[in-house]
């Protein structure tokens, strides 16, 4: 695809998500309730619905303020979206500070994807032919702070009612270029000695200058974030490297966020994303970065995680009704890397029932663990004491499945 149809696909849906984002904006002045729905000529009025106004809320001084609208996006008529920044051809990326009425899932769309793109990571659609990556952050929570990157920049529930957000947004928004950037690219065979077995996506080259800047990305299973610092000096030694050839030595600074979707803020002389696995991945993701010549900035080795950690992951409303396989939204996120001795903390989110059965629908229940029915409101959980992959499926709705992945 090339950048006048990007740009040009951008626009359009662009007008798209400005048009709802006014029609919430002025839904929100004076009371915060969005306009009632106009009557069907084929309905009386007494049989309109109104909708349901969003909870009052006291507006922070200084703060702008959005009410929610419906989400315009396929698969997503039963949730509420407000549209910060609406879609560009550029790469916005800063800081979001919000507060809002009830907790938000945080979420920024890179973009359009040209065709054969949609390969496995999260996708947003408003009409089934324009696509974006989805990075889909949920706090669980009303407030906080988010580093982000992308083409588009909104906050949102899976629940059919308005919410209210209060939000100071502190964002640049750059033209395409060697370090400010959207794409789609498919892993390789990872060239370093000691990791032939691994994949790995080179988002910024090796470079003499030292990249600073925020990557949100979406990707097709969970993936570690890497950058390297150097080539470093002879008697330095890092406690971790990596090198092509055995001579050019980086200093190598690796983290495992254990997810498929996220924002990571990051400085060295490149970047990538990286599996421990040897099949191709595919990562959609928007980076802005800046340079400083001459200098090798090394950063601080990251920290192990302390002891054994829960991780959780929601079966979101509307899973009921087939359509989330289509976004890999039955289990959110649908899959997930942890280590032995965690425990994954299953939250039945909808109000329909389900179960958290390991195996596949297609071979049936393995016998590993199984939830029984799962009503709306109930959490199950799992600790896992030994290494391996993990597949799970709902026994009711077998479209929804999943996936752990323990180190």
């Amino acid at each position: 695809m090339t950048s006048t149809d990007k740009a040009a696909i951008g626009w359009t849906i662009g007008i798209v998500f400005v048009f709802v984002g006014i029609v919430a904006a002025i839904s929100s002045i004076d009371s915060g309730a969005p306009a009632p729905s106009a009557p069907s000529m084929d309905e009386p009025d007494e049989a309109v619905m109104v909708p349901e106004a969003a909870p009052e809320k006291t507006q922070k001084t200084g703060w702008e303020r959005l009410t929610s609208s419906v989400d315009p996006g396929i698969g997503h008529e039963s949730h509420h979206l407000a549209i910060i920044l609406p879609p560009s051809d550029k790469v916005y990326s800063g800081t979001l500070n919000y507060d809002a009425t009830e907790p938000i899932q945080l979420v920024s769309l890179h973009g359009p994807l040209a065709a054969g793109e949609d390969n496995g990571q999260a996708i947003w659609t408003p009409d089934g032919e324009t696509k974006f990556a989805l990075t889909f952050v949920d706090p669980m929570k009303s407030k906080g702070e988010w580093q982000f990157a992308g083409n588009a920049l909104a906050v949102h529930t899976m629940n059919p009612t308005p919410f209210i957000v209060d939000f100071q947004v502190d964002y640049e928004e750059k033209s395409m270029s060697e370090t400010v950037m959207t794409g789609t690219t498919s892993s390789v065979l990872d060239p370093g000695i000691g990791h032939e077995s691994h994949q790995l996506a080179i988002l910024l080259a090796p470079s003499s200058d030292v990249y600073s800047g925020i990557l949100s990305y979406s990707a097709s299973e969970p993936i570690q974030l890497v950058s390297l610092d150097g080539p470093i000096g002879d008697g330095e030694q890092p406690a971790m490297t990596w090198t092509p050839d055995g001579d050019t030595i980086f200093a190598l600074t690796f983290v495992d966020p254990d997810n498929a979707m996220g924002s990571w803020e990051f400085s060295g002389n490149a970047l990538a994303v990286h599996t421990m696995f040897p099949i191709e991945f595919t990562v959609s993701y928007s980076v802005s970065a800046t340079t400083t010549p001459g200098k090798t900035m090394m950063m601080a080795e990251p920290s192990a995680p302390a002891g054994p950690q829960t991780v959780t992951v929601t079966l979101p409303a509307g899973t009921s009704v087939p359509g989330c396989e289509e976004t890999n939204e039955c289990f959110i996120p649908e899959s997930i890397t942890i280590n032995a001795g965690d425990t994954v903390s299953w939250d039945n989110i909808d109000t329909a029932a389900h179960t958290v059965t390991s195996g596949t629908a297609a071979d049936g229940p393995d016998g590993t663990f199984d939830s029984s029915l799962l009503m709306g409101g109930a959490t199950f959980e799992v600790t896992f004491d030994e290494s391996g992959s993990n597949d799970y499926f709902c026994m009711v709705h077998p479209w929804m499945v999943g996936n752990v992945q323990v180190n």
